[in-house]
């Protein structure tokens, strides 16, 4: 079995006040708040994730790969249904990624969110 390295490390705890929480990461600390709050939510911050994720990750690919990709905006939306009776776990119906990408023809940015989405 391959021996596995520590990639990232975060942690939230409690404020005091109801749905709300304070995050850090390395030496960055911010609040979520659970949704309808006044601060970014726990959800928005999860999706954030998956589409700097994207940016980055399909940049340096295509950068590595010399693919001219000029610019790009990647949008990330979740759907619940709201008359779905809850489960032992919260799951998203549906989660779509949108990318948008200048520079580039269409079989290059196809070839670049595949090579993302396999990784």
């Amino acid at each position: 079995m391959a021996v596995l390295k520590l990639a990232y490390k975060v942690r939230s705890y409690s404020t005091g006040t109801l749905g709300r929480a304070i995050c850090n990461a390395r030496n960055h600390h911010f609040v979520a708040d659970n949704s309808g709050g006044e601060e970014i939510g726990a959800g928005e911050l999860f999706l954030s994730g998956i589409s700097a994720c994207a940016v980055n990750m399909v940049e340096r690919i295509a950068h590595d790969d010399r693919i001219p990709l000029d610019w790009m905006d990647v949008g990330v939306e979740s759907y619940r249904d709201p008359d779905k009776v809850p489960g032992e776990r919260t799951l998203y119906d549906a989660i779509r990624v949108n990318f948008e990408m200048w520079g580039v023809d269409d079989d290059q940015a196809h070839g670049l969110v595949e090579t993302w989405k396999r990784r």
